[in-house]
């Protein structure tokens, strides 16, 4: 566990230090929507920097992140086309 704890450290670290310009695919519906809901509190981040089951934990952790700063969680619909987008794009 205490392993885990540091690989997702780390990974956001670097996520934090790289960033996000430009999305892939930046047209469809995951890629607007994840940018719209999460850049509305910090920067996106390229969905190639993580791998999708860490893409999955932090969707679930920013759920109660997103309540806690009083915004509408994501829908059932808006987790799955989040989801979708970052698998197809995750590292």
């Amino acid at each position: 566990m205490r392993r885990g704890a540091q690989v997702l450290a780390a990974a956001w670290l670097v996520a934090t230090l790289v960033g996000c310009t430009k999305l892939p695919d930046p047209d469809s519906p995951g890629a607007k929507l994840y940018a719209e809901r999460c850049n509305s509190c910090h920067r996106i981040y390229a969905p190639s920097l993580l791998k999708f089951e860490m893409w999955k934990y932090q969707v679930e952790r920013m759920q109660g992140e997103i309540v806690r700063h009083g915004l509408p969680a994501l829908t059932p619909d808006e987790v799955a086309t989040i989801l979708d987008y970052l698998k197809r794009h995750s590292g």
